[in-house]
């Protein structure tokens, strides 16, 4: 084989790579060329520097260049790697030629190129008249300007004083308003060094206290109002503006800071009058929850709602959106404090069908009571509907049980309510049973006479006072509507009992109190005329604050709205 094609078939041996570790490299030849021999099948890395360096020049393969020298090692690898090169430099071209036309071509695809822009017109150039050369002034005229700094006449001109540099406006006072209440074994010194206050304005402050309260001492859990001041360059020494207490809606003791750093004290007398409001809703949830909303006192709301409660049938007729309207009576004091949310003196529910108005009268002789505009009390001898309920949710009679799942007479009502939802007496009677009574949860029973009791269950709690033995009337919270016992939900279960057994509470029909006659009627009348009136334009509890207090209907003694001031020490 070695004259096959008149050439001589050779075989070198090529030199791939090497490490820093002995390798072994064979090489095999029918006719080395080279002659070489190595000491050992696993050449040194001095070995093969040497061999390296005698063969640089060595032909690898058998044909020739093109320029008829022989290939070496580094031509032979670049004739290997050549077509992948060519490849990368093509894709390297085409990407850079998309990049270059994606950032000169910024218009959206799907949009044609909008025409370049019609160069604009030069401006044209104005030819501006070399100014006329101003003459120097003499001395003489320089002179006769007279006074500069006076702001003089110059001529066609006036020439001022530059203005003096505004002076920086001192940082503002930090004010604000503190209310404390005396702990027990408190006293005003203590307090105010609890909030930093100088020793020396502490003193002072106590000592004119002193002397305005002389013997009277002030009672654990006083309000203590502050009016307090923190200057930039003083910012951990707070000073006391003013100090007031109230123990009385009609009594204040005041202690004010004067210009000099001293401090005044003295005792304000206030008048207490009465102010009429108006307060209207809508019922949105409970009728009491409304009312609160609205601007009422909670206190008159359920007083409200007892006065209802015997002509209207909360379940039936009461639904969601129905307006309602109170006419309370507050006690303010002659400064536009406060001191008495309101009584209800009239109220006005407004139903599907009808509308229903109730009016306070007292009887010569008699307690408060609540009266239709005819004159008739509206109270019966039992409630229609012990509570606030917003529907009713299980009748009188036969049943499947929610939760034991077998039928059973339901011997009484249940009225879904808000957890809470405070709970009436139906009529007035003694406390027969209060405590929890097994599946009943907490229980109340109240025996109204010796043949009529009524009953209350699965409430969260107990109303205040209530206890076996205890005597309460008509109206009185005896509980608060809760899920105790075997209960699927917050509702009030009701039971009327006649002659011991439970008969159906909706079906009953009561007796009316009384009616108002003799002569009380007329009284009764103008009263009524003056409350349906103001139930229609007696002044928004949420515009009262601007309503001089009323005096037709107060005892309170007409006095003036200026405070009596009694200077102390």
């Amino acid at each position: 084989m070695a004259g096959t094609a008149g050439k001589a078939r050779q075989t070198y041996c090529i030199l791939v790579s090497y490490r820093p570790f002995r390798h072994q490299y064979v090489a095999t030849s029918s006719d080395p060329p080279l002659g070489t021999k190595f000491d050992s099948t696993a050449p040194t890395l001095t070995e093969v520097r040497d061999y390296r360096a005698r063969n640089r020049s060595t032909v690898m393969t058998d044909s020739p260049s093109p320029s008829g020298r022989p290939k070496t090692a580094k031509s032979f690898a670049f004739e290997l790697f050549r077509p992948v090169l060519f490849a990368v430099c093509v894709i390297a071209l085409a990407l850079g030629g998309l990049l270059l036309a994606h950032r000169s071509s910024p218009q959206i695809a799907g949009q044609e190129r909008q025409p370049p822009a019609a160069p604009a017109a030069p401006l044209p150039t104005i030819a501006l008249a070399e100014p006329e050369p101003v003459p120097p002034v003499s001395f003489a005229e320089f002179k006769g300007f007279g006074d500069l700094k006076g702001g003089k006449d110059l001529g066609g001109f006036q020439m001022k004083p530059p203005s003096p540099a505004a002076e920086p406006e001192p940082p503002a006072n930090d004010l604000y308003e503190l209310t404390l209440r005396l702990e027990r074994g408190d006293t005003v010194e203590k307090m105010l060094a609890d909030i930093d206050v100088p020793e020396a304005d502490r003193k002072q402050i106590a000592e004119k206290l002193k002397g305005l309260l002389k013997k009277r001492k002030l009672a654990t859990g006083e309000t203590v109002e502050l009016m307090m001041q923190t200057l930039p360059e003083q910012p951990d020494a707070p000073r006391v503006l003013s100090l007031s207490i109230r123990p009385q809606p009609e009594r204040e003791y005041v202690v004010a800071r004067r210009e000099d750093g001293g401090y005044d004290a003295e005792e304000k007398i206030y008048t207490v009058s009465p102010r009429i409001v108006r307060v209207e809703g809508v019922r949105d949830g409970s009728l009491q929850q409304s009312g609160i909303k609205a601007g009422a006192p909670s206190a008159a709301m359920v007083e409200f709602i007892r006065a209802m409660s015997y002509d209207v049938d909360f379940q039936r007729e009461l639904k969601q959106g129905q307006k309602f309207t109170v006419l309370l009576e507050q006690l303010v004091t002659s400064d536009g404090k406060v001191t008495h949310p309101g009584r209800l003196l009239a109220g006005e529910l407004r139903l599907l069908k009808r509308t229903v108005t109730v009016i306070r009268f007292r009887a010569q002789g008699g307690a408060d009571g609540f009266y239709n505009p005819q004159g008739e009390s509206v109270e019966r001898s039992f409630l229609r509907t012990p509570m606030d309920a917003s529907r009713l949710t299980s009748g009188f009679g036969m049943r499947e049980h929610p939760i034991l799942g077998f039928s059973a007479l339901h011997a009484g009502v249940d009225f879904s309510a808000a957890s809470g939802t405070p709970i009436l007496a139906a009529g007035n009677g003694k406390v027969a049973m209060a405590g929890f009574n097994g599946g009943y949860g907490l229980y109340v029973k109240l025996q109204h006479t010796q043949d009529v009791a009524t009953a209350y269950a699965h409430m969260s709690r107990l109303g205040p006072g209530i206890k076996p033995g205890t005597t309460v009337r008509q109206g009185q919270v005896i509980g608060f509507v809760g899920s105790t016992g075997m209960s699927t939900g917050p509702h009030l279960h009701y039971e009327f009992h006649r002659g011991g057994k439970p008969v159906n509470p909706l079906t009953q029909k009561f007796s009316m109190r009384a009616t108002v006659g003799g002569k009380d009627l007329a009284r009764f009348q103008a009263l009524s005329r003056q409350y349906l009136a103001q139930l229609k334009s007696a002044p928004a509890v949420a515009d009262a604050s601007s309503t001089p207090p009323q005096q037709k209907t107060s005892p309170v003694p007409k006095a003036p709205a200026t405070p009596q001031l009694a200077k102390g020490n």
